[in-house]
């Protein structure tokens, strides 16, 4: 017979015939969310009622006010989940800024310190959460990489006597790639649940995008590259960098999503992905596509070969279809712009970049930038033109410290990815080959052009982030 040993409390309550002490009642999060709320519309609505407030300005307050409550409650894997989808369909959105503030990459901000505030409220502080997650003692070299990047980008952008304004897209994406590495293993959302967030708003970003191609609208009217697709984002080239990344995601999620649905919705995104590639007459991503899939695919049918009959097939289906519609695509400008590399020339004759990364490194700032770098506010009507590559924009703006901490963090994230492949997770294996193909785009690309470009910067390291911390698909 098994009797429990009671407590000297449990003697005394029993010898004395008392009953338990009801529960006192707390307030939890929502509690104090939804009071403090209620409370500040009320005081809204009493200004309005008094002729102090306008009712316009007092209705779009009451509406934020709302989106913080909201967001203030959420547990922290949604609100995760809700940054990964924001920035991906920052693309759908034209004009977005307020008196020189881009509300949307705010709101992104706004929700990232709310959930850090989050863990605060849990007794648990940033610190503390990484000592909490099992498998984070490695995650200190990406936290020094990741906190000295935003520092560096500080000390430039002040020394040069710039706004930090500038710095707004670049410490939101910072931000978020912070608190996917420091929160508990148990409230981050799965990899492939960020994945759907990411895919879903790129299918807001295609559905907008096909509006407009079929429009005729958004077609480069000047004389130089005219009637190629320049977007929502109103650049060609980025454009086509983000598409070619939606496309290489959903073929990750036709490989190894287990939700039929979404592997559906994900073949369906890629067409019309690869519709609006094509428009944009970009020759880097294809190349780096027609280099990074079979790498993708042979990869993944060596490793899983529970499924690389599946694996096979569908790229083997992609290839009968992209021939069978050659006669089609030989008839397109970006045909004939492939065509017209030559690869045994010299480089200036092979990538049409050359000439101006020769302008670019000429330029006195450039050669005189040093450690500090000339600041984060690009002054593209001085110079008249853009780099055409990060690493060099980096160079300019933050000087050689902020591509070193920049190629640091690359590097780290690389490793981790790789070691993940070893261990056979397809996590590791999705999010490598997405960074590969962005890190090589951006050699003749710089996403610092705009701020969506920036945050989708930050959205493909925050996954592969994610990914390498990854013990689970779903």
């Amino acid at each position: 017979m098994n009797l429990k040993p009671m407590s000297h409390q449990s003697h005394m309550t029993q010898d004395l015939g008392h009953e338990p002490e009801p529960r006192r009642f707390q307030m939890s999060k929502a509690h104090w969310g939804w009071a403090g709320g209620g409370a500040a519309g009320l005081v809204l609505a009493i200004l309005v009622a008094w002729g102090r407030f306008p009712l316009v300005l007092a209705a779009v307050s009451a509406v934020a006010l709302a989106g913080i409550v909201v967001l203030a409650t959420m547990s922290n894997r949604p609100k995760l989940m809700l940054m990964f989808f924001l920035n991906a369909c920052l693309l759908v959105v034209a004009k977005r800024d307020i008196g020189g503030i881009d509300f949307v990459v705010l709101l992104s901000m706004l929700t990232a310190l709310i959930t850090a505030f989050g863990f605060a409220a849990n007794k648990r502080t940033l610190n503390a959460t990484a000592t909490l997650t099992p498998g984070n003692a490695n995650f200190g070299a990406v936290h020094f990489s990741l906190i000295g990047f935003a520092v560096w980008a500080i000390i430039s952008t002040l020394s040069n006597s710039q706004s930090l304004l500038s710095l707004m897209p670049w410490i939101s994406g910072i931000t978020f790639a912070i608190l996917i590495s420091w929160t508990p293993l148990s409230q981050l959302p799965s990899f492939a649940s960020a994945r759907r967030a990411v895919l879903a708003g790129g299918a807001i970003a295609v559905t907008y995008d096909l509006y407009l191609l079929g429009t005729g609208r958004a077609l480069n009217v000047g004389t130089f590259n005219a009637g190629r697709f320049v977007g929502s984002l109103g650049d060609y080239e980025l454009v086509a960098e983000f598409y070619g990344a939606i496309i290489l995601l959903g073929l990750t999620a036709i490989f190894f999503d287990n939700s039929r649905i979404w592997r559906l919705a994900s073949g369906a995104l890629l067409v019309s992905s690869f519709i609006l590639l094509l428009a944009t007459q970009s020759r880097g991503p294809i190349v780096i596509l027609c280099a990074v899939v079979p790498m993708l695919a042979l990869t993944s049918a060596f490793l899983f070969r529970e499924s690389a009959g599946k694996t096979l097939a569908v790229v083997g289906g992609l290839t009968v279809a992209i021939f069978a519609s050659i006669g089609t695509l030989s008839t397109l400008p970006l045909y004939a712009r492939l065509t017209s590399i030559q690869l045994d020339g010299s480089i200036e004759s092979t990538l049409n970049r050359a000439s101006v990364w020769d302008y670019f490194t000429q330029l006195p700032g450039f050669v005189e930038s040093g450690l500090i770098g000339n600041g984060f506010d690009y002054p593209y009507e001085q110079i008249g033109t853009f780099p055409h590559s990060l690493y060099l924009w980096l160079l300019w703006s933050g000087g050689i410290v902020i591509l070193v901490f920049f190629v640091l963090l690359v590097s780290l994230i690389l490793c981790k990815l790789l070691r993940g492949i070893f261990l056979r997770r397809t996590a590791s294996l999705s999010a490598a080959v997405i960074v590969l193909y962005i890190l090589l785009d951006e050699v003749k690309i710089e996403a610092a052009r705009t701020s969506p470009s920036v945050c989708f910067l930050w959205v493909v390291l925050s996954l592969a982030i994610l990914a390498s911390r990854e013990q689970r698909e779903l």
